[in-house]
């Protein structure tokens, strides 16, 4: 188990005893200032520890940070929030405290990529259905001006697409290079793609 440090991170001092807690358990070599901290520490000095968290599926870590105001949106140089690397990750518990505590799940990564987006590319299909549950647009595009239901047919998640229609995704939808997803299945010669997506009414 990898060993979180927390006496960089931006907590308050009514916090930092439970953080440490919950940290201690497993590094125990941590010390921490006597009677906690009277201000504010240095935020960025704890990113690292705080996208591990989430990529590693610690929710209680996550919790404990949540707790202590950290920032929410804070992201990764490749735009990565925590709830996007939940999701990649596929870390539903995660996923759902950071839900719960507002964090945004129309994020996108730095090539306009959202969570949603990276669980439909990696297949993790639970993940999908959560975040069709959030309020994201659901024709939300990349920078490639591609969508979910993009994603659903170029990788193959075929009983995913059905699922987009029905929350309202756009099956005749148009990117940014000016094709669609069935004209991509067609160019693939995907015929099982191609027969999935005119079943939920693709004409172009």
């Amino acid at each position: 188990m990898r060993c979180f440090s927390t006496a960089r991170h931006l907590v308050r001092a009514a916090t930092v005893t439970a953080i440490a807690a919950l940290l201690m358990a497993g590094c125990a070599e941590h010390a921490y200032l006597p009677g906690g901290y009277s201000g504010l520490v240095d935020a960025t000095r704890i990113s690292d520890d705080w996208f591990a968290a989430a990529r590693a599926g610690r929710t209680d870590i996550v919790q404990a940070l949540i707790d202590a105001h950290y920032p929410l949106e804070t992201k990764t140089p490749q735009g990565y929030t925590a709830l996007i690397l939940s999701a990649y990750d596929d870390h539903p518990d995660t996923l759902k405290v950071l839900l719960a505590a507002g964090a945004n799940a129309c994020a996108a990564d730095v090539h306009g990529n959202t969570a949603l987006m990276g669980a439909l590319f990696k297949g993790e299909t639970n993940i999908a259905k959560i975040l069709l549950d959030t309020h994201c647009n659901i024709d939300q595009t990349n920078n490639a001006g591609e969508t979910a239901l993009s994603f659903a047919a170029l990788f193959g998640r075929l009983d995913m697409i059905p699922v987009l229609v029905a929350h309202g995704a756009d099956v005749n939808h148009v990117d940014a290079r000016g094709g669609t997803a069935l004209q991509m299945a067609t160019a693939q010669r995907n015929m099982v793609a191609e027969d999935a997506l005119r079943q939920v009414g693709a004409t172009q």
